[in-house]
């Protein structure tokens, strides 16, 4: 990308990367992120965003990226492939970052549902279980080699601990034999060097012979190897040289076999940075709150309630901008200082270089596209050393950026010609100006100069637009206003601060006419504007209130819908729990009928029928008594009178009369049924669901 490192160090672009930088879990994906430049490229950049999305995905899923056991192995790896020999300590490190490559390659792959682009970034680490068993099998977790890296080594130092042991018991043996207490300062065993030793008084050196090896500081007792064990000493040392000898042995394989996985090994470390990179782009898209940014094809910027990346959430005030496509191409920005100007061009640039690197845009959207170059002159960039004036190094920023700045490339500037004769200043911003918007650059530019707003007006494709200023309480709101110029407030601040009306007034009889003619317009304007927001407002809440309504409403229908839904299917389930309920039991008496048939006679069968009858009606008498009414008659009988039918203990209403038999709806379902077995009954109150359900169970 052509942005200069001037745009960069302008726009603190490095203190981004720090904020980022600060989420990231290895001090390699630290040092990646502080390297980091940006992509021109517009599928590489789309490519970084899907990466941000699918981490943040898996991380708001519960899920967490594994760097457990992870160490800089780089450095010991080059060695390794060098030829060098690498400590157990360092074999253990490569063993541990080795097992971390695996385990984030298994989780990248194992959500590639939720994340297949990280998923296409797993397939590319190459496992290397083999040297993960080799380093495990000799190399413990303290560092150290163990005995099962070989039989010999596993031999010599089981000789070594068998040689010791006959030492010790040699001279324990020694120093219990009674003839020889008086010779032993203290009846112990001890080393010196590598030797095991036992004290002796120093007065009876000629009668205990040995190897004296030291000596007390008073002289007093001398550490006397016996004859007796140096044969054994000699072993315990010939041991340990060629347990040492075998250890440098399996050392020097061991790293002979991590230098034969350099390539892989640097390779996975590589990427397993690169994962380490997406997720503290992930993470820090949580911390801000950020979204995706909408890549375009086309130069056009669109940022709504945009905070700037480096100021408090809690304090900044969300920045709403919109330049390029078919709109305007060139922002002018005017309004007091302090007002927030400033603010609102870092603010785009830093998202338009926050996005090219895959990082989300702290604001509620975001479109942008993918700039091939980014230019700023923001602040106080004069040359000590070249002794220029603010004026001229300004310019010389300028003059480098209208050399290399092409069509689509993104220009901030920050009082654009400031320093110098105002009228020269002006004309030559307002040349500066046309020469960027024929060329088609995205240019937002801050200025005092009146002139440049009137300008503005009669050229297409450019726009005025103005930080919000208070008035009454001469403080800046920080509101970027698109479409509104700034006018001068220095006369209201002036005698708001005290300032005399008579100087005041001597001063606007200096004002040219159509200076005073643009203040006042542009003072209309911002009446005008403060109407047209607060009618808005107004709107806003009557349209919120409406929606508010129309959606209490809808969920009151619903829930209508939802009570009316129940009380039918609970009617329907207890019809046919009903229904059910008397087919058993129907069933089962035939079948006891049946059964009882052939062997019982009539009176007999007779009676069990009747006790059969006996149980039917004990079963429809469960639900409670029969409620008081008047038993149903041909000559009383009315459509729609209600009734209460006993054979099947519900409520219902008389739809129509044949003779002596009757069509009653009860609930959803009509039965016909004799008008003997009904009774007429007052009618059941409906005062809600409750009731419904009441007269459903028959009182």
């Amino acid at each position: 990308m052509t942005t200069p490192k001037f745009a960069i160090k302008t726009l603190e672009f490095d203190k981004v990367k720090e904020q980022l930088a600060a989420f990231a879990a290895t001090t390699l994906g630290q040092e990646r992120i502080r390297d980091l430049r940006v992509s021109a490229d517009f599928e590489t950049v789309q490519r970084l965003q899907t990466q941000t999305a699918e981490a943040q995905r898996l991380l708001d899923d519960g899920k967490r990226f594994p760097f457990g056991g992870v160490y800089n192995i780089t450095a010991l790896v080059k060695r390794a492939q060098l030829g060098s020999v690498l400590e157990a300590e360092e074999l253990q490190q490569v063993q541990t970052t080795a097992e971390g490559l695996a385990a984030m390659q298994h989780f990248l792959l194992e959500n590639s549902e939720l994340s297949p682009e990280l998923c296409a970034l797993g397939r590319q680490f190459v496992p290397l279980p083999k040297l993960v068993r080799q380093l495990s099998q000799a190399i413990s977790e303290k560092g150290e080699v163990l005995d099962s890296a070989s039989v010999k080594l596993a031999g010599l130092r089981t000789g070594i601990v068998v040689a010791k042991a006959r030492v010790r018991d040699k001279l324990e043996s020694i120093l219990h034999d009674p003839n020889n207490h008086k010779y032993f300062q203290d009846s112990l065993v001890t080393l010196r060097g590598d030797r095991y030793v036992i004290p002796i008084k120093s007065e009876y050196k000629m009668n205990f012979p040995g190897v004296v090896h030291d000596s007390s500081g008073s002289g007093s007792t001398l550490f006397i190897e016996p004859m007796a064990v140096v044969n054994l000493n000699n072993d315990i040392k010939r041991y340990t040289a060629e347990a040492r000898e075998e250890v440098e042995r399996i050392l020097r394989a061991l790293s002979g076999h991590v230098g034969a996985a350099a390539a892989q090994l640097l390779h996975g470390l590589d990427l397993l940075t690169e994962a380490d990179v997406i997720q503290a782009r992930a993470q820090l898209a949580i911390a801000q709150q950020a979204t995706r940014p909408q890549l375009l094809s086309r130069p056009y910027v669109a940022i709504e309630k945009g905070r700037h990346p480096l100021l408090p959430k809690e304090t900044v005030v969300p920045l709403d901008i919109e330049i390029g496509g078919d709109k305007w191409h060139t922002l002018l920005i005017t309004g007091p200082n302090t007002g927030g100007k400033t603010v609102a061009l870092k603010a785009v640039g830093l998202f338009a270089l926050m996005a090219q690197i895959g990082l989300f845009i702290p604001a509620r959207s975001a479109k942008l596209p993918v700039f091939q170059g980014v230019y700023a002159d923001i602040g106080d960039e004069q040359s000590i050393e070249q002794s220029l004036s603010t004026f001229s190094g300004h310019m010389v920023n300028i003059i480098g950026i209208l050399r290399r700045v092409r069509p689509g490339d993104l220009v901030l500037v920050d009082e654009i010609c400031a320093g110098t004769d105002p009228n020269e200043g002006a004309a030559l911003a307002m040349a500066i100006i046309r020469h960027l918007h024929e060329l088609g650059a995205l240019t937002l530019m801050t200025t005092h100069y009146s002139e440049l707003k009137t300008f503005a007006y009669g050229q297409a494709g450019m726009l005025n637009a103005s930080v919000e200023f208070n008035p009454d309480t001469l403080l800046p709101t920080y509101r970027l206003l698109l479409g509104v110029p700034g006018s001068s407030n220095a006369f209201n601040i002036s005698q708001k601060l005290g300032l005399s009306p008579d100087i005041i007034e001597q001063a606007g009889q200096l004002l040219t006419t159509e200076h005073v003619h643009m203040e006042q317009v542009l003072q209309g304007l911002e009446g005008e504007r403060r109407k047209y927001e607060q009618e808005s407002r107004e709107l806003e809440r009557l349209r919120y209130e409406s929606e508010k309504l129309r959606n209490e409403l809808a969920s009151q229908k619903r829930e209508l819908e939802r009570q009316k839904n129940q009380i039918l299917r609970k009617a329907r389930e207890e019809a046919d729990e009903l229904y059910r309920s008397s087919r058993r039991e129907t069933e089962a008496a035939l079948k006891e009928l049946r059964a009882l048939k052939k062997d019982m006679d009539a009176t007999r069968l007779q009676q069990t029928a009747a006790s059969l009858r006996g149980r039917l009606d004990k079963h429809y008498a469960e639900a409670g008594p029969l409620p008081a009414g008047t038993p149903l008659t041909p000559e009383l009988a009315r459509p729609g009178m209600p009734v209460f039918v006993t054979t099947l203990r519900q409520n219902g209403v008389l739809q129509e009369v044949s003779g002596k038999e009757g069509t009653v709806q009860v609930g959803i379902l009509k039965t016909k049924i004799a008008l003997d077995k009904c009774l007429l009954v007052k009618p059941q109150p409906r005062a809600g669901p409750d009731a419904v359900r009441g007269g459903a169970r028959g009182g």
